[in-house]
């Protein structure tokens, strides 16, 4: 194995929507422990904001993920500037929240295409651009284990990227290259926020939560780095859920005192 860990100096590491939320987080976190990282987005300003504020150990790429070109062109900056990658996060994704009624085909093939497209490519990337020994993490959802009304078009992208994801695990074991999901549950992002989210009883969602808060943005980056490094070294082709315990199954609903009907 010739990849160090993410932990260490000296390792590279590309992360793809990372101009805000999870993807600026995780950047975050392995400049921190040393790596020199690669910023990419389609928001070029925010994209260099963030690699900006992490300093000279951050580089912003500008990269569509649907795109294959992109993606080669991305590649060959990458290896120009020093070689193979160590880690590849492919984090780049977006929401769609409507009944699939209401949907059209071009949201969902929207959805296809950033979501689950763009994870192809990032994996049919790293059987060149990952170093042997190395690390990709897929960003897949909750809503790629359990489905979920009103997100038909963003649960089937996800759980395209579970699969894709076994799939890449399984084909590039025999270069110990490691391939995991992180499926985060409810996290505090801007697409949350965002109108498609406006009519979301958050608080009412948050006590179903079984740690009854919803995640940030730094718990999905530590699950992440964990999947890049040294211990989690015989882990590859699995899902690591970061959702406060909401794939662990129901609660049965009480009565508050004095409250029973």
């Amino acid at each position: 194995m010739d990849a160090p860990t993410a932990a260490s100096h000296g390792s590279r590491v590309l992360v793809t929507g990372a101009a805000r939320g999870i993807g600026a987080a995780c950047a975050a976190r392995f400049v921190a422990r040393g790596a020199t990282v690669y910023v990419s987005d389609v928001d070029d300003e925010g994209g260099r904001a963030v690699a900006d504020s992490l300093g000279p150990s951050a580089h912003y790429l500008h990269l569509d993920v649907a795109s294959e070109a992109e993606w080669d062109a991305c590649v060959q900056t990458i290896e120009a500037d020093g070689g193979r990658l160590d880690v590849l996060v492919a984090n780049a994704g977006a929401a769609h929240r409507a009944d699939i009624a209401d949907t059209s085909l071009a949201d969902f093939r929207r959805m296809l295409d950033i979501n689950l497209v763009g994870t192809f490519l990032a994996l049919k990337n790293a059987n060149t651009a990952v170093k042997s020994g190395g690390s990709v993490i897929t960003v897949s959802s909750l809503r790629g284990i359990l489905a979920t009304a009103k997100l038909g078009a963003y649960g089937a992208s996800k759980f395209g990227v579970r699969a894709l994801t076994r799939v890449a695990a399984l084909e590039l074991a025999e270069r110990g290259i490691r391939v995991n999901s992180v499926c985060p549950g409810s996290i505090d992002t801007d697409i949350t926020g965002s109108e498609d989210f406006a009519d979301h009883d958050v608080a009412g969602y948050v006590r179903t939560i079984p740690m009854q808060r919803r995640g940030t943005t730094a718990d999905v980056a530590d699950a992440v780095v964990f999947l890049a490094g040294s211990e989690s070294s015989y882990i590859t082709g699995t899902d690591l859920v970061v959702d406060g315990g909401l794939a662990a199954g129901a609660r049965t609903p009480t009565h508050t005192s004095g409250q029973k009907a």
